[in-house]
């Protein structure tokens, strides 16, 4: 019997339109939690969803919630057609739509830490504005190296260890330009300064950890249901109090992609479902391990054709 993971994407993944085929197909489900996205943002998430403009809709305080939405949504359509997870993880915004999926709290409780923790982001890219960037071709212990040889310029450190050949870091600007000329002059195959305005994943972000920590002791926590990878730690957590620790530290702590890949894949994980709406994880899921079924569903029609081409995970 094939086992399954339910895999959520991160910030980075929202596209104008998205959701649009649910919920022409589905619109109960995704309208749903649009509804309670508007409510806890004051944000017209629906309509940057549906129609953009592109730069509203990749705002953090908005691409959050509206991410969140459309891969919950996404999750109950493919319950309804019985799938069920037998592990999860989501990549940095994703492990808390992963934790919220798996039940791990309330979706309420989910969606208002999911908003806070947008608004708190884009709070510290006006307030402190850093930098990232994507290395490709270096593997992680070299570009350790190369932050240390860098830090003369400021603090710069590992943000997502996304796959064996690709690492993204994150610190002040100085520091990551140094960086990135380190790298390229060390060899890196490619090296990408990333759209963003501030160092996700680094010491920069630790007020908006602190306030993120206060949030969640006033939530309450339950374990998952399934055992649930944390980006922080690279591995699997099956309690309520795990959970809760593991998403309060990687708001200023790297990702590590490939550890919690490489703990699905210990637990006898051989199919894995994106569930978002594009196809950011599976590449990184290949590179990592590459015997992985894994395959991507951002509407009803591809839920569908998965559970065609895997009848026996939907018990058919």
């Amino acid at each position: 019997m094939p086992a399954l993971a339910f895999l959520y994407p991160g910030q980075g993944s929202q596209k104008v339109g998205m959701g649009a085929e649910l919920l022409a197909e589905e619109g109960d489900l995704l309208a749903h939690y649009l509804t309670h996205a508007e409510a806890a943002s004051g944000l017209p998430i629906r309509r940057y969803c549906l129609e953009g403009p592109p730069e509203a809709l990749t705002r953090t305080d908005v691409a959050q919630p509206a991410l969140f939405s459309v891969s919950l949504a996404l999750t109950d359509a493919a319950r309804s057609r019985g799938l069920r997870p037998d592990v999860a993880a989501g990549h940095s915004l994703g492990e808390y739509t992963a934790a919220a999926a798996v039940r791990a709290l309330r979706v309420e409780d989910a969606m208002e830490l999911v908003c806070l923790r947008g608004r708190l982001m884009a709070e510290i890219q006006s307030e402190a504005p850093g930098a990232m960037a994507a290395v490709i071709g270096l593997p992680a212990e070299r570009l350790r190296e190369l932050c240390e040889q860098a830090a003369g310029a400021g603090r710069v450190s590992l943000a997502n260890l996304n796959s064996p050949t690709q690492v993204v870091v994150s610190g002040e600007d100085a520091a990551v330009e140094r960086l990135m000329e380190l790298a390229r002059d060390a060899g890196a195959a490619r090296v990408v300064r990333l759209q963003v305005g501030a160092a996700f994943h680094s010491e920069l972000m630790r007020p908006a950890q602190e306030r993120m920590a206060a949030a969640a002791a006033e939530v309450a926590w339950s374990d998952p249901e399934v055992p649930l990878a944390a980006n922080a730690w690279g591995r699997l957590i099956r309690t309520g109090d795990d959970v809760r620790e593991a998403l309060i530290a990687q708001i200023a702590s790297p990702v590590d992609w490939v550890g919690c890949v490489q703990a699905l894949v210990a637990t006898g994980c051989d199919t894995a479902l994106e569930l978002g709406p594009g196809r950011v994880l599976q590449g990184l899921v290949r590179q990592i391990a590459p015997d992985v079924d894994i395959a991507g569903a951002d509407a009803s029609a591809g839920l569908a054709a998965f559970v065609e081409a895997r009848p026996a995970l939907a018990g058919a």
